[in-house]
């Protein structure tokens, strides 16, 4: 009868099937490791930020005026390095941030710092909410006209074609803080984009520049929103 070999065959084939069975079933358990908390973050993006200021004349190099319109938005390049400050005790929800912005404003450059702690909460396995408060430190500055030369090399001290000169500009600092918060989702084990909102108090103008007609003021104090791309490691 052939029922015999038959029946041989497939307990052999099931003999040799359990051992891979049961690589099959402990795969996932390797899987299941414990990944690699982040110990830093790099990203940049972009955000439209409050920037008000009304219109003047600047002067310019060539002893003429240039008229700067009045705004009250201005698009900043937003970029930032962070770091996982409870790596070491095998956490990843709080974070000591550092960002730094640079307004695109015409004649008028701002260049902000914005160091600060965050607490994050996850949401899921890729989406994660993130609450932050930080302080602020703006330099604003505005060309006052003047030509400046870092080095003269010409001991009567007129310029000639070819010298180091550059227009001179004038600066204020101004500090505040604010707070926002941030939905980040993640792509993989390193890269993430992140959606930030937050609010920004300056305690004081950038003003007394002395330039146009009347005095001219910034102010940065206002809400902000936009979007970044990282990657953490």
């Amino acid at each position: 009868m052939r029922l015999v070999p038959a029946l041989r065959a497939l307990g052999l084939l099931v003999s040799l099937g359990l051992p891979w069975s049961a690589l099959a079933l402990e795969a996932p358990l390797e899987d299941e490791a414990p990944r690699r908390l982040p110990q830093l973050a790099v990203e940049v993006g972009g955000f439209m930020s409050r920037m008000q200021h009304p219109s003047t004349l600047i002067p310019t190099s060539r002893q003429q005026t240039r008229t700067v319109e009045s705004r009250n938005n201005a698009v900043r390049l937003t970029g930032g390095i962070h770091f996982n400050i409870l790596r070491g005790s095998g956490r990843d929800d709080v974070w000591w941030i550092n960002g730094i912005d640079w307004y695109f404003a015409n004649a008028v450059d701002v260049l902000a710092f914005r160091p600060g702690l965050e607490k994050r909460l996850s949401l899921s396995r890729r989406l994660t909410l993130g609450v932050a408060a930080f302080g602020g430190a703006a330099e604003v500055s505005v060309p006052t006209g003047q030509i400046n030369q870092n080095q003269p090399t010409d001991p009567g001290g007129g310029l000639s074609p070819g010298d180091n000169f550059y227009e001179g500009r004038a600066r204020k600092w101004i500090f505040g803080a604010g707070g926002m918060a941030s939905l980040q989702y993640s792509f993989g084990r390193i890269v993430y984009t992140r959606v930030q909102a937050g609010y920004t108090q300056y305690f004081q103008k950038a003003d007394d520049f002395r330039v146009g007609s009347e005095g001219f003021s910034v102010s940065l104090s206002g809400p902000f929103a936009g979007a970044l791309l990282g990657a953490s490691f």
